[in-house]
């Protein structure tokens, strides 16, 4: 039952009811699973079907999927007024699949399916409608269709756009749906906002194979990142783990490399850099060839030029977020040594954790959040409540 996983992925959703309308796509197969996905991340979700859909995806399954009753029919309850009017239940109506049919159905106000008179009905009251096309490509590519979507924009409506395969625009991938529905639902306290974060691991290299690097995965940084971007702020995610995520990327391998990243998007304006990367200390000077192995090697390290330092001497009120990571101390000693990195670097919140009780490469965490003013904050859990709990803290500077 939803009971069961609610909340279990991440609670980016809770609090918030969304209404899913299925229409007559092959694609509606897939819903089931995507309400799963909205439901892990704490939303409440009812479902209204056309009869087409119905054709396709049964009411049964909508039903087990929601835990509610599936809306097939407008009855006396008025039901797309009860979720879609104006202070009515939905936080949003996401239309996923929609057909060429309800799109353009939709565009001109037409609205003789359940599905089409809660579009008109959101529509008309300002609701959030998102909509996730799904047909052949041929069909997307018609004119009046490109057309119809143009008008749902104009009108306010977010577009999902599909994948392009196969010569089908094939419904987008429930990851990129659900990081829409999070952004389109989240609180917005960034919105206007420009936020660049480091993440991860720096690679120096010793020869044209080998590296020194460290443990650290990035997966705090990407969190970081999909907070920040949820919450309206636009994000550029300096690292070298690149992925697909909805954020701006740019690729960065070693210290060096992400020092003139980092220089480089703050030059474009910025409102606060988000130093999460567990950046090289040293680094040393190349060979041009493969060093030959089984013999005794020594190599001379060097100290790299520490990223915060600079940035701080050429931007001294810009808004920074540094980590602070220690192994078996105590957290009165882990807070004593973030102090000490907090006002040498000049910054405005310090993330410190001992990394010997876990985080390095782990998708959870214990991190202890400290401010200027000497306050302190424990969080333990998933790495997205962790980033949830530092973009609330960074909100609180900014």
């Amino acid at each position: 039952m939803p009971s069961d996983i609610t909340g279990s992925a991440s609670e980016t959703l809770s609090g918030k009811t969304i209404v899913v309308g299925v229409t007559g796509s092959i694609a509606a197969v897939r819903v089931v699973d995507l309400i799963r996905d909205l439901i892990r991340r704490g939303a409440e979700v009812h479902s209204v079907a056309s009869a087409a859909a119905q054709q396709i995806l049964h009411p049964y399954a909508l039903e087990y999927a929601t835990n509610h009753p599936v809306i097939t029919e407008i009855t006396g309850r008025v039901e797309h007024v009860q979720f879609c009017g104006v202070g009515g239940r939905a936080d949003l109506l996401l239309i996923a699949p929609a057909t060429a049919n309800t799109i353009g159905k939709m565009a001109c106000g037409i609205d003789d399916t359940p599905v089409t008179t809660f579009a008109t009905t959101a529509l008309g009251s300002g609701k959030s409608v998102a909509v996730v096309p799904a047909m052949h490509e041929a069909m997307y590519r018609h004119p009046a269709v490109l057309l119809n979507l143009q008008k749902l924009r104009a009108m306010g409506v977010t577009m999902i756009d599909p994948r392009i395969e196969e010569g089908k625009a094939k419904i987008a991938d429930n990851l990129a749906i659900v990081r829409e529905v999070e952004r389109l639902l989240g609180p917005a306290d960034l919105a206007g906002k420009r936020v660049v974060i480091t993440s991860g691991s720096n690679a120096e290299t010793v020869d044209p194979i080998r590296i020194l690097t460290n443990r650290a995965s990035g997966k705090t940084g990407v969190a970081l990142a999909l907070e920040a971007r949820r919450r309206g702020a636009e994000v550029t995610l300096v690292h070298r783990f690149l992925q697909g995520i909805p954020v701006r990327q740019v690729y960065a391998e070693s210290a060096k490399d992400m020092l003139q990243a980092v220089l480089a998007e703050l030059e474009k304006g910025c409102d606060a850099l988000i130093s999460a990367a567990a950046v090289a200390d040293y680094t040393l000077d190349p060979q041009a060839e493969k060093i030959k192995s089984g013999q005794e090697l020594i190599l001379r390290l060097k100290p790299t030029q520490k990223i915060i330092k600079t940035v701080r001497e050429a931007y001294p009120h810009l808004k920074i977020v540094g980590f602070k990571a220690e192994t078996g101390v105590t957290d009165e000693e882990l807070v004593a040594r973030a102090e000490k990195s907090m006002q040498g670097a000049g910054l405005d919140l310090v993330v410190a954790n001992d990394v010997a009780r876990g985080g390095m490469g782990t998708d959870d965490n214990r991190v202890l959040i400290i401010d200027r003013l000497g306050q302190r904050k424990a969080v333990e859990g998933k790495k997205s409540l962790i980033a949830k709990t530092i973009i609330d803290a960074l909100v609180e500077v900014l």
